[in-house]
Order: C-alpha cells, then structure tokens, then sequence
C-alpha cells in the first residue's frame, strides 16, 4: 500500500513539474505575440511643462518607414532562457529582449535592451511596459500609461502582424 501511495504521489509530481515551474503561465501569455509585426503607428500623448509650474498635454503621432517592424520570438522560459528580437524603426535597426506579464487584469509586455545591446535613439519610442490594449487577428495594441498632476498620459503602438 506504502508502494503505491510513492508511485501515485510521484507520477502527480512529475507530471505537474510545469505548472509549479516559474513564470510558466507568463512564458505561456508572451508566446502568444510570436510574430513579426510591422508598426502601423506610434501615438502620444506626453506632458509638457510650459515653464511656469503648468503641465499641458502634447498629443502627436510618429509615422514609421514602410519596412518598420518589430519581432517577438519563441521562448521556452523567458526568466532564464530569453531570446535576443530585432526591430527597426524610422531607419534605426536595434535588439531587445520580449518579457510577458499576465496578471489579473492587467497583462502586459515589456520591452528592454539586452546586456550586450548597443543604444538606439529610435528605441525609446518602444522601450518600456506596455499594456496589451486589444490582440485580435492580425492587430495588436500596446499602450504604455503614466499620470501625473492627475492627468493620464500614455504612448500607444499600433502593430499588424505580417
């Protein structure tokens, strides 16, 4: 009976060594983005400060290039094992790396340069968090969102996937 109860307790572990693994279900949600995407848009609306104390908002649009894109890869974990992505944006190529982040109501991407990556200017346009704002067939949506002064601030991508 003892024999049993080993043998039944170990097949449960063994067989379950995934959903205990770190960063599982996130590895899972950023998975879902693989692709190549080309950059429809880069909208803004930013905070500027006139001087005198004031913050006003700034609303513009950065148009891309017609090859301007941005890649998610496959990974198998992303904490320890993440892949290196190439984007190019407004003639600028630059690496990065793609995390995913699936919290309850509230999944996101994150966008960082990679240990041996050298600076792009362009890439400050995409570099940071972003909230996955709408993903449905081929379109998706990523918003980075800030408040200050009790205004809402934010930078939307707009991206389609080849």
């Amino acid at each position: 009976m003892r024999k049993l109860i080993i043998l039944i307790i170990s097949l449960s572990i063994f067989t379950s060594c995934k959903k205990w693994k770190y960063g599982w279900p996130d590895t899972q949600f950023r998975n879902e983005f693989v692709g190549t995407y080309q950059i429809d848009s880069i909208v803004k609306r930013l905070a500027a400060d006139d001087g005198f104390g004031d913050v006003k908002d700034t609303n513009f649009t950065v148009l891309p290039l017609l090859n301007d894109y941005l890649e998610i890869l496959h990974t198998k974990d992303q904490v320890e094992k993440n892949v290196t992505c190439t984007g190019k944006f407004l003639d600028s190529v630059f690496r990065y790396e793609v995390q995913g982040f699936a919290d309850k109501g509230a999944e996101r991407l994150s966008f960082t340069y990679c240990n041996d990556c050298k600076y792009s200017e362009m890439f400050k346009h995409i570099i940071g968090t972003r909230y996955v704002v709408w993903f449905k067939d081929k379109s998706l949506i990523l918003e980075g969102r800030f408040i200050m002064n009790n205004k809402h601030f934010f930078t939307r991508l707009h991206l389609t996937k080849k």
